[in-house]
């Protein structure tokens, strides 16, 4: 009987880092698709956003002005927050974004956790589950 609910525990685990895993691996395409139409170029943080929770916690988020190639002025709230005012980046700073030509409004910080974060996050927790998963299916 130990060894009916090992196997079905993890495969359950195992289950959830597949999907886990195939989920990064969408988000990989999205960000590998956004890199490949976007353009680099440097803009200046010029104020903090902030959004409250239902439960009363507030995320900041860097809100970021920029140039275009073509010379279009774009100002755009970074999809990345924290929960400190000035985490990472000061107001006046100088940050590399990168923003798609067709849509400038559309565009991100250029740092590997703003790009690629959710993707690894999501790939590392896969791979986890899939390996205890398997452990304890087969132990």
């Amino acid at each position: 009987m130990k060894k009916s609910s090992s196997l079905i525990g993890g495969g359950v685990f195992a289950l959830i880092g597949l999907v886990m895993t195939a989920v990064s691996w969408n988000f990989y395409k999205s960000d590998k698709a956004f890199m490949n139409k976007s353009l680099s170029a440097m803009g200046n943080v010029v104020r903090w956003d902030y959004v409250r929770s239902t439960r009363g916690e507030t995320t900041f988020y860097p809100v970021i002005a920029f140039e275009t190639a073509e010379g279009q002025k774009i100002e755009f709230r970074n999809g990345v927050g924290t929960t400190r005012r000035n985490g990472s980046y000061q107001e006046g700073e100088r940050v590399k974004i990168r923003y798609e030509t067709q849509n400038p409004a559309n565009a991100k910080i250029a740092g590997f956790w703003e790009l690629w974060g959710l993707t690894v996050i999501l790939g590392g927790f896969g791979l986890v589950f899939i390996g205890a998963g398997l452990k304890i299916a087969l132990s």
